[in-house]
């Protein structure tokens, strides 16, 4: 129940908080029905991201269930892709370059990261963080429409909820990412190459994915190609050991690749670049890293050579996700430690990692999505 401290400000409970709006009385029924799923924000506090009755039925609609059909199970899983374990303000999402944010969805089949907890990427400058003018804060989470927050900042003890339109879709594997973006040619040559099974398993990885249009531009024909052409194609667009989200990737800073060469990340024109080519749609989350897609095909620099060993500077930013509050500041961003997710240590990991090396001496390789 709401109590009333001894400055006259009053708490009210989570429970409390979505039972008083009608437009998340789905979610009221959920809490009601399965006390424990929701009833840990009475008392850790936290952020809810809070999809509206709408959103919910327009998730089931599309996943064939229904209210009486879920499952405290399912429910839970669910529910634990829309809580953020810390108290964070719609301004600690909003600044540009984006927010990274952990949830507490630990299931390891939408959170195969070595223990970690997946995450979210919040933004209202666009999917890469990187464009001019704010356009309403998203939350971008698996392959599909991003959700838009609709009401934000509407408080209970020790947190906040946030309104979204939608519900947030669960992290995929490599080749349901794939398969759903409509990315033929990228699953056709991780098919190939046998290495569907390698890129849905595996974790902690980052995937550079040119759409089929701009492999089409660029000449490529997956059936001309032989397996190990195919292999060092896919290495170049592969970072392996750290996952690259956007907000670790520095301008101007190199990366290796598992084909030995790096790539550079350029940050301009309001775009995220790799190399050269533009990133078209950043920061999908995947069960196991994440993907960012490509306008172009990458290609190495002309005379570079594979490195079996990286010589890279780590990145300089080591903090990628909202980790507090921020104290009083002007700007609204908030300051702590990596969560284990991130790309700090990018630079230097090295191309021939034990499970790396493994793959390269059988002529294979990580890709992508």
């Amino acid at each position: 129940m709401s109590t009333i401290s001894s400055a006259g400000a009053i708490f009210i409970l989570f429970t409390e908080a979505i039972a008083g709006r009608r437009e998340l009385s789905t979610l009221n029924a959920i809490a009601t029905r399965f006390p424990s799923v929701l009833g840990q924000l009475n008392s850790t506090g936290g952020t809810f991201l809070a999809p509206t009755n709408d959103a919910i039925s327009q998730y089931m609609q599309a996943t064939g269930t229904d209210i009486s059909s879920v499952t405290e199970a399912s429910a839970r899983e669910l529910i634990s892709y829309h809580i953020l374990p810390l108290s964070l303000r719609s301004t600690d999402l909003d600044r540009q370059g984006g927010a990274l944010a952990d949830t507490t969805l630990l299931s390891e089949t939408f959170a195969n990261l070595e223990g970690k907890a997946n995450v979210v990427f919040a933004s209202a400058f666009g999917s890469t963080g990187q464009e001019t003018a704010p356009s309403g804060l998203r939350i971008y989470s698996g392959v599909g429409t991003p959700a838009n927050v609709t009401t934000p900042d509407v408080a209970f003890d020790n947190g906040f909820l946030h309104v979204l339109d939608r519900v947030l879709n669960f992290p995929r594997t490599c080749t349901q990412t794939a398969e759903t973006a409509s990315l033929s040619t990228l699953l056709d040559a991780l098919q190939t190459a046998n290495l569907t099974d390698f890129v849905d398993t595996t974790p902690k990885f980052t995937c550079f994915a040119p759409t089929d249009a701009a492999f089409e531009a660029a000449g490529v024909d997956i059936k001309a190609m032989n397996v190990t052409q195919i292999a060092d194609a896919l290495k170049y667009h592969s970072i392996v050991g750290d996952v690259a989200y956007s907000t670790a990737l520095e301008d101007g800073q190199e990366y290796q690749t598992l084909l030995g060469i790096p790539v550079t990340v350029r940050k301009r024109d309001n775009q995220l670049f790799i190399n050269d080519v533009a990133v078209l749609q950043g920061n999908v989350i995947m069960s196991n890293g994440v993907a960012h897609v490509l306008s172009g095909v990458l290609s190495p620099p002309e005379g570079a050579t594979p490195s079996t060993t990286s010589t890279l500077t780590t990145a300089t930013r080591a903090q990628t996700t909202v980790t507090s509050i921020p104290s009083t500041t002007t700007s609204g961003t908030s300051s702590g430690s990596s969560n284990g997710n991130s790309a700090s240590t990018l630079g230097r990991s090295g191309l021939f990692s034990a499970l790396a090396g493994a793959f390269i001496a059988s002529a294979s390789g990580l890709f992508f999505l």
